[in-house]
């Protein structure tokens, strides 16, 4: 009897449980099967897996499944006091405790209207707008997430921030909601490891003062370590394992959680003998020269860059974005861009890119400076993949479509075919048939990995990657860079390479240029930079890095 009375209370104390929950899209194949857990107060729930293993799914069936197209196939979401299955659109606000961060900030707010009034709206239909009390809140929140300059934060638009800054002012707003349970879809794959801290910081801080439960999706094991008390492991719609953080992180039982483990990038403790994490050794340069890899290449840079400025007029200020910076990178070779987001690492990218004009300096390809107006031909030479996968995209032209028209517009062959863009899926991990699926339809991670198959479609002298990992769990993640590794060394194919994971980087960069506040603050060889970093910001990047 004391045992039933004792369950009674632990399904009562639930803030949310599924049992056996299956979900599909429309008359689909289900994409998440059999899946059992609950949360209670003050949990901290984590769900690892590779992109499109059905973990973004899952947090849409619960915060909504009809406004995201998601059908209950099998199973069910048992209702909580908060979140009643006979009406969820009361799952939100303060009807609900329920809040939602989502991996793509775009989608939390519109781009052309202000935060002040976006920041209103919402909390006004919360009931919890009190006039300059909450505006005094709101700029303590902003602050407490590394947003030093709130009022100019506010009275902008999402569209003049980076990522970065859009994902720490989302998690802003769903803070200051002060939900009972939050939903997080990689909160921080966006941020820089510093960054990471301070977000991950709050959400702690969130539930030591109002017990809050995170259900936490995440592909970073490190932020899993950092923050979970049980962590569940999803392969193709299923839980592999499901246990407290400390046996999954250090006794893992299932084949696939152990490749997971394996597969993190870790910063060397020995960089100048180091191996990298993915085949081979990490490039190295020596001082004043770099080593000829492939026969015939010349010692002079494929790829130069010559004191770029750039800056932005906001108001009765100039915001300087890029300042005064420099570098090359050779055939073959990866540098590597690290800082905090918002420092210019997107800014010095799109002006390489030709998608703005500088407002000084000047950019190199092959020894010939490029005009502002690009060909067709530096197009193909010099390719991008954006940090947002998904609005890279046409969203009414099918994956397969978008990798063929880049060919057809950038090369000089006819002889394109459906084939074609499938082998090159094929080629990053995907399957062929997602050639005929729209963006839409793709996971983050599924949509990131189609965009790196467009991009080496035109075979590229350099690839200008910006955060493309940032959605891609570890195994993914090591898969794509031993792609790029191998058509680095394979076609002399340079790398501009910006992350703000800098175990990552140091795996794969045979050159390391740290940015903050739109400055150069360090430039080094890699070994050099990790052995012994001259500046006190990248000693506080490597500080945060957090290790499994």
């Amino acid at each position: 009897m004391g045992g039933t009375v004792k369950k009674n209370d632990e399904i009562r104390n639930r803030l949310i449980a599924a049992e056996h929950l299956s979900l599909s899209y429309g008359s689909a194949a289900p994409v998440v099967s059999d899946v059992s857990f609950s949360i209670v107060p003050g949990e901290i729930f984590c769900i690892v897996g590779e992109s499109g293993s059905g973990k973004s799914t899952l947090l849409k069936a619960i915060m909504n499944p009809e406004e995201f197209g998601v059908r209950i196939c099998g199973g069910e979401i048992q209702n909580a006091s908060f979140l009643m299955r006979t009406d969820r659109k009361k799952g939100r606000g303060k009807d609900a405790g329920i809040g939602m961060i989502f991996q793509n900030p775009g989608a939390s707010f519109n781009p052309v209207r202000t935060y002040r009034k976006q920041f209103q709206e919402t909390l006004k239909s919360n009931g919890l707008f009190r006039g300059e009390e909450t505006w005094q809140e709101v700029l303590c929140m902003l602050d407490s997430l590394g947003l030093a300059d709130g009022g100019r934060i506010l009275d902008s638009c999402p569209y003049e921030m980076s990522g970065g800054m859009n994902q720490r002012i989302a998690i802003a707003l769903t803070m200051l909601l002060r939900p009972r349970l939050i939903l997080a879809d990689e909160p921080t794959s966006a941020l820089d490891v510093t960054l990471q801290e301070q977000v991950l910081d709050e959400l702690l801080r969130a539930r030591e003062l109002y017990g809050t439960a995170i259900l936490l999706v995440t592909h970073n094991l490190g932020v899993a370590a950092k923050m979970a008390d049980r962590i569940a492991v999803m392969r193709e719609g299923r839980f592999v394992e499901c246990q407290s953080a400390e046996n999954v992180l250090h006794s893992p039982e299932d084949s696939y959680t152990k490749e997971l483990l394996a597969a993190v990038p870790r910063i060397p403790q020995n960089t100048s003998k180091s191996q990298s994490v993915f085949s081979g050794s990490r490039p190295e340069g020596r001082s004043g020269e770099r080593k000829e890899k492939y026969a015939g290449s010349c010692t002079s840079p494929i790829l130069e860059v010559r004191h770029l400025e750039k800056s932005y007029h906001q108001g009765r200020r100039d915001i300087h974005a890029v300042q005064d910076i420099s570098f090359s990178v050779h055939e073959g070779e990866f540098l590597g861009i690290v800082g905090e987001s918002g420092s210019g690492k997107s800014t010095v990218l799109r002006q390489i890119a030709g998608l703005e004009k500088p407002d000084g300096g000047e950019i190199l390809l092959a020894g010939e400076a490029l005009a502002p107006k690009r060909t067709k031909e530096d197009y193909r030479r010099m390719q991008t993949i954006f940090q947002e996968p998904v609005s890279s995209f046409d969203p009414r032209i099918r994956i397969g479509k978008s990798i063929l028209e880049n060919q057809k517009n950038l090369c000089r062959k006819n002889d394109f075919s459906e084939e074609v863009s499938g082998e090159l899926l094929k080629q990053t991990g995907l399957s062929a048939d997602l050639r005929d699926r729209y963006p839409s339809q793709l996971s983050g991670g599924q949509c990131q990995r189609a965009a790196i198959s467009r991009a080496i479609a035109v075979h590229p002298k350099v690839l200008l990657c910006d955060e493309i990992t940032s959605a891609l769990d570890v195994s993914v993640q090591a898969r794509i860079i031993r792609l790029l590794v191998r058509l680095a060394r394979e076609k002399g194919m340079a790398v501009v390479f910006v992350s703000h994971d800098i175990a990552l980087v140091s795996a794969i960069c045979s050159h390391i240029l740290v940015m903050k506040d739109g400055a150069c603050v360090e430039y080094q060889e890699t070994g050099k930079l990790m052995e012994h970093p001259q500046n006190e910001y990248t000693r506080q990047l490597l500080g945060a890095v957090l290790q499994v």
